[in-house]
């Protein structure tokens, strides 16, 4: 016998007519229906068949944005803050060497390795 079946239950949070269950059957069949489509298509040259998740053809991070990453770290460790920088990011200030590297091994273990 089902909980909600009881004589003088009450409905949950999650029972089965509450708008968040509904609100998660929705949700798992837009997933599906994602997924089914996702089938569906032909893969990439990288093999990944969802174009929208695919992060393969990416291109590298430039300059501009590694500095970019890297002064806002600084900003944000300047507030008393600890940033959390990608873990693309943290190679390409590492491969920079000097102060970059530095700030890089810094945050590296600041977040104990583990990046995003």
């Amino acid at each position: 016998m089902i909980d909600d079946e009881r004589p003088g239950a009450e409905a949950g949070p999650l029972s089965a007519g509450t708008d968040a269950c509904q609100g998660n059957a929705a949700i798992r069949q837009q997933l599906s229906r994602l997924r089914t489509a996702a089938a569906r298509c032909v893969p990439l040259d990288c093999g990944c068949r969802d174009p929208w998740r695919c992060t393969c053809t990416e291109p590298p991070l430039s300059e501009v944005v590694v500095d970019g990453w890297r002064d806002s770290a600084v900003h944000i460790l300047s507030a008393g803050l600890l940033p959390r920088l990608p873990i693309e990011v943290l190679r390409a200030l590492y491969r920079r060497g000097g102060r970059d590297r530095v700030l890089a091994e810094m945050l590296h273990d600041a977040i104990g390795g583990e990046a995003t």
